[in-house]
């Protein structure tokens, strides 16, 4: 299970540090993918079989999801390389700084700016608004 948030920097061979938490959980192999509102999908091999397994119900999810996939292997230093059409979905450039996000069965990789505008829309008052038994021990 993935958890915690990492700000990482990306070199300028547009390479990331996957965080040392979750190196050894991926088993330094994962499939790295389009994600929603314009993050990546780190899957490592059993989420990614539980995802493909579901995508040929959807042609919509084939292509976003398994069109962009691609297998990455972590290199020296923990760091791997992202592919451009995955840096240009997320907006991420050599340079700036990214956010590798643990959320439970997947990883998220945002860049720093777009990581802010979304997080910044999370309140307690949305919180309880979609899932209100959370607060509830």
């Amino acid at each position: 299970m993935f958890s915690g948030s990492y700000i990482h920097n990306v070199d300028q061979k547009v390479r990331i540090a996957m965080p040392s938490k979750f190196r050894e959980a991926l088993q330094n192999e994962f499939m790295l993918s389009k994600g929603p509102d314009g993050c990546l999908w780190v899957l490592g091999k059993e989420q990614w079989q539980l995802l493909a397994a579901k995508a040929p119900k959807s042609v919509v999810v084939q292509r976003f999801f398994l069109a962009s996939a691609v297998k990455c292997s972590l290199l020296e230093k923990g760091r791997f390389l992202i592919p451009d059409v995955l840096r240009e979905h997320a907006d991420i450039k050599p340079g700036d700084d990214v956010m590798i996000i643990g959320l439970g069965n997947r990883i998220e990789i945002w860049s720093r700016r777009r990581w802010e505008a979304v997080s910044s829309q999370v309140t307690s008052e949305r919180i309880r608004q979609e899932l209100p038994e959370f607060f509830e021990f």
